[in-house]
């Protein structure tokens, strides 16, 4: 019998209905690492889609971004917000609709709450943190942590009696998700995310980053630095209840992603009231609601303890696990 893996691998290449790339994100993709991209350029590829130009336009005219008068174009838009700002919106619009996610609308939102949430606080520790690559784009970190849980995503709507089995087995033995995935199917959901972004053409920054954001010893040498931004994001913001998306038992922190970053526990704290100032970007993108989100992003003095107890304690034992 195949495993899950082969089964995956063979679903994408027999082109099943597993999500493919629009090409809308596809351009809007191959548009990140090229400096020459132009205001005119980027607001052609989003207006090919008219529902993610209206989605954009929504997310610009909300509470997080509204300044003296309304805009009513792309171009307009571009012009406010600048060129990345925008096709960040845009590249959020295209996955929230290009992705299904089983269950209610809130499920759908939780699920993005939870990857938008990664994808600021990713981008955040990327400021802060030493030995960056000296090519990093911070559009790259952002998308890297935006998809981290693809693989979840793809398990949940595409093998739901797989997904059912993991959270039985997770649930009866107390253990993470992930865990009971490799358990079950010698695999995870990151391992099946980077799959699917690979099939996507992704940079390997982002699919080493996906495939090992819950398993830091996977990530490459030449990655390692991207995978633990990741890796470090994921399990800071599953800390905090308003946007733990519940992958079962906590998940352990891997402190040598901590050492390959460089972080102090002030380095911490700032993280926090940054990703605090950030909110409201998250939830304009998602529910464009004049007042939408500072209360569902809001992070506790607790949590704020709780990350920067845990960064304190990272440079004394390697590897060490302190329960998140």
């Amino acid at each position: 019998m195949p495993t899950l893996t082969e089964r995956f691998v063979a679903d994408i290449e027999g082109l099943s209905d597993l999500p493919s790339l629009s090409p809308v994100l596809a351009h809007l993709i191959a548009t990140l690492d090229r400096e020459d991209a132009s205001v005119a350029e980027v607001a052609a590829i989003i207006r090919q889609d008219p529902v993610i130009a209206a989605r954009v336009l929504r997310a610009a005219n909300s509470a997080a971004y509204i300044g003296r008068s309304s805009v009513s174009s792309i171009r307009d838009a571009l012009l406010r917000l600048s060129l990345a700002r925008i096709r960040r919106l845009a590249l959020v619009a295209s996955l929230y609709d290009a992705v299904p996610v089983r269950g209610t609308q809130a499920s759908r939102a939780i699920f993005w709450q939870h990857s938008l949430a990664v994808a600021h606080r990713s981008e955040i520790i990327a400021r802060h943190a030493i030995g960056a690559p000296a090519d990093l784009n911070p559009e790259s970190v952002f998308l890297s942590g935006l998809l981290h849980d693809l693989g979840l995503l793809v398990l949940e709507s595409h093998y739901p009696r797989e997904a059912s089995a993991v959270k039985r087995h997770a649930e009866a033995k107390g253990m993470p998700i992930c865990l009971a995935e490799f358990e079950i199917f010698q695999t995870d959901h990151g391992e099946l995310g980077a799959l699917l972004a690979t099939h996507w053409m992704m940079p390997e920054s982002i699919t080493a980053a996906i495939r090992a954001h819950h398993r830091f010893d996977l990530a490459p040498v030449a990655y390692q630095w991207n995978a633990a931004v990741i890796h470090l994001a994921d399990n800071l913001v599953s800390q905090e209840a308003i946007d733990d998306l519940e992958e079962g038992s906590p998940v352990r922190l891997d402190n040598a992603a901590v050492e390959v970053l460089g972080l102090s526990p002030a380095a911490a704290l700032q993280i926090t009231e940054e990703t605090r100032s950030d909110a409201g970007e998250s939830a304009a993108v998602l529910f464009a609601s004049p007042h939408s989100g500072s209360a569902k992003s809001s992070v506790s003095n607790e949590s704020r303890a709780t990350s920067s107890s845990m960064l304190g304690r990272s440079g004394a034992q390697t590897r060490s696990t302190p329960r998140l």
